[in-house]
């Protein structure tokens, strides 16, 4: 018979658990115990270093010339910008029924010339005679900046407007900006820039913005969305566009181009300018402030622009603008003359043929162009749609609403309505 083993004792199968691998609570105490014990004795880890602060990333030269553009401190007054005169829901040209607000050092002198709209100035290039002789280009009424830089420079200096004595005046305004560093950083300038460097800066800087910045030339007008068969006009609007393109009864389309213009980026769209230069004989503006009767403004012969004073035969012109926006950039012509578009349409429908409605009469003789000085009435622009006394007009009191609704097609920011309302 198989002899029965005895059970083993309880202490010798305790040692055996533990040689196989097994052990009792107090064993595991022991070894984690000895663990922490170790650990205690490592030297501690260095702490992980903080991560580097993010770099606040600088700021372009538009960004700049965008505060630069609304920055009443760098005028001497203390009180104009460049956004002053160039209102961005005027179209940037006047605010609403003003000619121009003041400036000066000590804000109360008078401008001259009514605020153009410096939107669609891209493809204005510089001033220049054509092949035939026709002044073309620039800005200004008088074409006597060649780029948005020389136009973003001169208001900082007229002393009519922003008033610097001088570049050392202005830089010394804009060492005093809140954000003068970052205009140093966007012009990769030392702390240490010349005054010269710094006017440099801040003129490039907002003509930067204006060429960069698509506020200055959006193209969301009306006609536009027409243009791309996202709309359709109202039958009076045609009629307008119609009578605007018609060389022999509205020719508006002569001089304010309403065909698209090829360029850079694509750009098929139509500027309503083509730069050119004209006198229209404009009548004189006797509610200006400064009104003297001795003064006239001569345009490209002058007073702020010297090199063409000798040419006689240019006198009382100033350049076509833009017709974008026109509804929103009153009131019209260099000298704010007109106050509504119907009355700006109905002068070049009855200027001639109606002289008594748009001049004063003295000793009972009608003062025809009296905002130009005799000797150079001669330059003022004849042909449709002016026409002579005895003659009909080319537009009746119904083309010229029709125009003026055409004209109102143009102003940016139109939403076409949805489609099946």
């Amino acid at each position: 018979m198989p002899v029965r083993h005895p059970l083993l004792p309880a202490a010798l199968l305790t040692a055996l658990l533990a040689g196989c691998g097994g052990g009792t609570a107090s064993t595991t105490v022991a070894a984690d115990d000895a663990s922490a014990a170790a650990t205690a004795l490592r030297p501690p880890r260095p702490p992980l270093p903080a991560p580097a602060p993010a770099l606040a990333p600088v700021p372009t030269l538009a960004q700049v010339g965008d505060r630069l553009f609304e920055e009443t401190g760098l005028s001497a007054s203390g009180k104009l910008a460049c956004a002053s005169c160039h209102v961005e829901t005027r179209g940037h040209a006047d605010a609403a029924g003003t000619f121009l607000p003041l400036g000066g050092a000590d804000g109360t002198h008078q401008g001259l010339r009514s605020s153009p709209s410096v939107r669609y100035l891209d493809h204005a290039g510089a001033f220049s005679f054509d092949a035939q002789g026709r002044p073309h280009g620039g800005l200004f009424w008088d074409g006597r900046a060649n780029n948005r830089v020389e136009q973003a420079r001169g208001p900082l200096f007229n002393p009519d407007e922003m008033a610097n004595a001088d570049v050392g005046a202005l830089a010394a305004r804009l060492r005093a900006l809140p954000y003068a560093a970052d205009l140093r950083a966007a012009a990769n300038l030392p702390a240490a820039a010349t005054d010269d460097q710094l006017v440099d800066a801040a003129v490039t800087a907002i003509a930067r913005y204006q060429a960069d910045d698509a506020k200055f030339h959006p193209f969301t007008s009306k006609f536009d969305a027409v243009q791309d068969g996202r709309a359709t006009f109202t039958a009076q609007e045609q009629r307008g566009l119609n009578i605007f393109n018609d060389p022999q009864r509205g020719n508006c389309a002569s001089c304010h181009d309403s065909r698209p213009t090829p360029g850079p980026a694509g750009l098929n769209r139509a500027l309503f300018t083509n730069f050119s230069y004209h006198a229209l004989g404009v009548p004189r503006n006797q509610s200006k402030a400064t009104a003297d009767p001795t003064f006239f403004d001569l345009g490209l012969c002058g007073p702020q622009r010297s090199d063409l004073a000798g040419r006689r035969d240019l006198c009382g012109m100033f350049r076509t603008p833009t017709l974008r926006n026109v509804a929103l950039t009153g009131p019209y012509f260099h000298n704010a003359r007109f106050a509504t578009l119907e009355d700006v349409v109905a002068f070049y429908a009855t200027r001639d043929i109606d002289p008594a409605r748009w001049y004063p009469t003295v000793n009972g003789q009608v003062q025809v162009y009296n905002d130009l000085p005799a000797v150079y009435r001669a330059n003022v622009q004849q042909g449709a749609p002016f026409r002579r006394v005895g003659q009909p007009p080319a537009l009746n009191a119904q083309d010229v609403a029709d125009v003026v609704a055409f004209l109102r097609t143009l102003s940016d920011g139109f939403t076409p309505a949805p489609a099946g309302q």
